[in-house]
């Protein structure tokens, strides 16, 4: 192991270069006392596994050694032993009688004959290989024709559309005879501005849908009218008034503190349709000229395709 002058004269990145020779995990962001200290902890690991590897080489080369000290401390004088074998192979020997025997060279030869007959087929007589059954072949199934790959389709394009648009509005449409449809917009600052001036909360105003009926002539004129509660944030209300051919202007307001009401937008004026037909009628359309006169026109027959 280097002592540890050596590894403080390195600089930074001689220390790096040798903690990665020598394998020794570091990292790039370490201090140089923590570079040195990582070292010399490997190294010493090193030194370590190095010591354990050749103390297991010396004891591997003196076991077999052992061994045979033991075996030879065990082993008697060589004449003994040979004659120690020399009966114990005697003793081994099966006694094998004529009996036995007879019985063995019976079996070899039954054996012999069971081949031979297995093996030579009869004079004449040819074995014929096993026809193969057909194998069911399973249906095949028509495959479609093959389309040619048309353009990406294009993926719609999501649009986050608001809910409102804040042009401080109220517009009036004609559903039917009896049936029309209201819908507003309104703008908060104006909103606030008329509950300002009347006194009024948010969550206090009563907020209202003044129908007036108006005259066909003049426009201006305002005829009687009638209140509807609404709900302002829901932005929509049918109106039912059930009058066929009536002229309407309807407005949106709330009442102040003393009941007086004060309206912030008025709509379009709309005009239900009749549920009957019109009462007067269009003019009947005259022709003084003859059709067959000579200076009139006159209608040719086209002529036929067929021949």
């Amino acid at each position: 192991m280097k002592p540890t002058s050596d590894l403080s004269k390195k600089t930074k990145t001689e220390l790096t270069a040798l903690a990665r020779r020598k394998k020794i995990p570091v990292t790039s962001g370490m201090l140089k006392e923590a570079l040195i200290r990582a070292i010399k902890k490997g190294l010493r690991k090193i030194e370590a596994q190095k010591k354990s590897k050749t103390t297991k080489a010396k004891s591997r080369k003196r076991s077999p050694a052992s061994k045979t000290t033991r075996r030879t401390v065990k082993t008697k004088s060589p004449k003994t032993s040979k004659a120690k074998t020399a009966r114990a192979k005697t003793a081994r020997k099966p006694k094998t009688t004529a009996r036995k025997t007879a019985s063995i060279k019976g079996k070899q030869t039954s054996a012999k004959k069971k081949t031979t007959r297995k093996t030579s087929p009869a004079k004449g007589k040819v074995k014929r290989a096993p026809a193969k059954k057909p194998v069911a072949r399973k249906p095949q199934t028509a495959r479609p024709p093959r389309t040619a790959k048309g353009p990406a389709r294009s993926k719609p394009v999501e649009t986050d559309l608001p809910g409102r648009y804040e042009d401080h509005r109220l517009a009036v449409m004609a559903r039917d005879p009896n049936w029309a449809y209201a819908y507003w917009d309104l703008n908060p600052k104006q909103v606030r501005h008329l509950l300002k001036s009347a006194g009024q909360t948010a969550d206090k105003a009563r907020w209202i849908l003044r129908v007036y009926s108006a005259a066909l002539q003049p426009v201006e004129e305002k005829g009687h009218y009638f209140d509807v509660d609404i709900n302002v944030e829901g932005g929509n209300y049918y109106l039912n008034l059930a009058r066929p051919g009536a002229r309407f202007i309807v407005e949106i307001g709330v009442f102040d503190t003393t009941g007086l009401f004060r309206s912030t937008a008025q709509s379009n004026p709309v005009i239900l349709p009749l549920d009957r037909p019109s009462d007067t009628l269009a003019q009947e359309s005259t022709f003084s000229g003859d059709m067959t006169s000579p200076g009139a026109s006159t209608f040719t027959k086209p002529p036929s395709s067929r021949s």
